[in-house]
């Protein structure tokens, strides 16, 4: 792709691949620099996986927050849909502890209410993000974080765009209703950012001892070990607060993302 047109953009190069598709640099005629997503092949011809796809178009599209990954422009090249954000340079919170493990907590804590408060614009929206992992939150090069990929989102007045019996979401992340393939809410959403926050804090996820179908029942069943066992820095009530926002039943948890992150954020040196 690299030197192709797509839309009113150049391809310079690739930054990222995974399973659904990759993510080039690319230039407009004026210069300016963008991440443009391209699926891949086999996908665009899943009309499932085109409407979800769309749906992170739209739904980043409408929504305007300093903490949320803007959208730029989407159409469709040669049968493919892409999309164009803006490009965000430095990195993600996913490379920042693949290089660290267990990270500043001040930083963390920032992080945290910078996601928060994106997601709460995307639940004032009646969305749900279902997918909150550190390589979905990316840091500019003054270390701002910012909310991305909404491909597994899905509007409260709309359908589930998935198949039957199929469950979207990152295993290490993923809540117990969403598991058990309930019906999803914002508290959702904050536990997969407790589930964040407690790999920002320990280097790892709550349960990534386990694997596969264990590592389900964990989060369905099992309380998560006691982050201060792995970072006895932390208070007791820092540790309080991530056990809270992973608690099993979600009525449990903070009413929001940005109140678990003022908890936490209270919780730093109680």
């Amino acid at each position: 792709m690299v030197g192709r047109h797509i839309g009113s953009w150049q391809v310079e190069s690739l930054i990222a691949e995974g399973g659904m598709g990759r993510v080039y640099r690319a230039r407009s005629s004026d210069g300016q620099e963008v991440a443009l997503k391209l699926v891949k092949s086999d996908l665009a011809h899943d009309s499932v996986f085109r409407k979800r796809f769309e749906l992170e178009a739209s739904i980043a599209q409408r929504l305007e927050h300093p903490h949320v990954v803007p959208v730029l422009d989407s159409g469709e090249h040669d049968g493919t849909p892409y999309l164009a954000q803006r490009l965000i340079r430095g990195g993600s919170l996913d490379d920042r502890l693949e290089r660290e493990g267990a990270l500043d907590i001040d930083f963390a804590l920032r992080v945290c209410s910078q996601v928060a408060s994106g997601l709460d614009a995307l639940h004032a929206n009646g969305l749900f993000h279902r997918d909150v992992k550190p390589a979905n939150i990316l840091l500019d090069e003054a270390e701002t974080a910012y909310i991305t990929d909404f491909g597994l989102a899905k509007d409260t007045q709309g359908s589930l765009l998935t198949r039957p019996g199929q469950t979207l979401g990152s295993i290490d992340y993923m809540a117990p209703e969403q598991i058990r393939g309930e019906e999803i809410s914002a508290a959702s959403d904050v536990y997969a950012l407790g589930c964040v926050m407690y790999e920002c804090a320990t280097g790892k996820p709550p349960f990534a001892d386990r694997q596969g179908m264990r590592a389900l029942w964990a989060h369905l069943q099992d309380e998560p070990p006691d982050a201060v066992l792995s970072r006895p820095d932390l208070s007791q009530a820092f540790a309080s607060e991530l056990r809270r926002a992973l608690a099993k039943d979600a009525g449990e948890r903070p009413a929001s993302a940005s109140e678990f992150a003022a908890a936490l954020a209270a919780a730093r040196d109680a």
